[in-house]
């Protein structure tokens, strides 16, 4: 049954590089976007606002009114690091070998406290990599736009590299069930953890653009090409603020 399961995932992610990789009007700038269904995209897009003006937002109020800083900071680097391992895998499979060794080294040392105390100091490196980021570098092209109820926006590309990351993802040796678990714990208190850190970012891209579409579009596709091209300009609005205010917004991008 697991095998069979297992085979269902690997065609299914073939099949949409496939049609991602073999489209004549796929985006080669990342900072634009085809854009192909965008009346629908918009509907949906209408829709998870309303789920975030009457449910995730205000929640998110509480949460950052009533759990103190040191506690949001623990959960932060928890999230940060319970992803290590997939993001190594990636790492290794993208030839970047020393940054796969870094990750998994920090990894390791900060197992003994899960994550929510790091005790390289603060000296470790952070690197996040994932298979969209993988298929990339090896020039697989975006493919159309999607906009995904509750989860949020991604690309034909950005959904292969979804259901790639999920049956590479070691955590799997835990055990179908335990995952489960996990996630479903885990899951509300990313999304929730995340809207409230970067709750000023999101509102004013959501309440204050003329189009907030258009502006959400816009930045996940640099977000993207920022990832993809390792940007470690911090201090850019974009690579830092808004594709935080992005991933917050977006349970897809958690």
């Amino acid at each position: 049954m697991k095998i069979k399961l297992l085979k269902s995932y690997f065609f299914s992610i073939l099949a949409c590089v496939f049609f991602s990789s073999c489209s004549s009007n796929n985006t080669s700038n990342l900072t634009s976007a085809w854009d192909p269904i965008e009346p629908i995209n918009r509907a949906v897009f209408s829709f998870n606002m309303a789920v975030d003006t009457y449910t995730l937002e205000p929640v998110s109020k509480v949460y950052g009114y009533i759990v103190p800083e040191f506690l949001t900071n623990s959960l932060t680097r928890h999230f940060n690091w319970i992803k290590a391992p997939l993001s190594a895998i990636n790492s290794s499979i993208q030839g970047k070998h020393e940054e796969a060794f870094l990750t998994i080294a920090n990894f390791s040392i900060n197992i003994f406290t899960l994550g929510f105390y790091d005790l390289t100091g603060g000296q470790s490196n952070s690197y996040e990599e994932d298979f969209d980021q993988t298929l990339a570098m090896y020039n697989f092209t975006t493919g159309p736009y999607i906009m995904i109820p509750f989860l949020g926006p991604s690309t034909v590309r950005g959904l292969a590299g979804t259901l790639a990351d999920g049956i590479l993802d070691p955590l799997n040796l835990l055990g179908a069930e335990k995952i489960v678990e996990i996630n479903s714990a885990e899951l509300p208190i990313k999304a929730v953890h995340a809207r409230s850190e970067y709750m000023d970012q999101i509102n004013e891209l959501k309440y204050e653009s003329l189009d907030s579409y258009a502006v959400f579009r816009s930045v996940y596709f640099q977000r993207l090409n920022s990832q993809i091209n390792d940007a470690e300009n911090k201090d850019d609005n974009i690579t830092d603020v808004n594709s935080g205010a992005i991933d917050a917004f977006f349970i897809h991008n958690q």
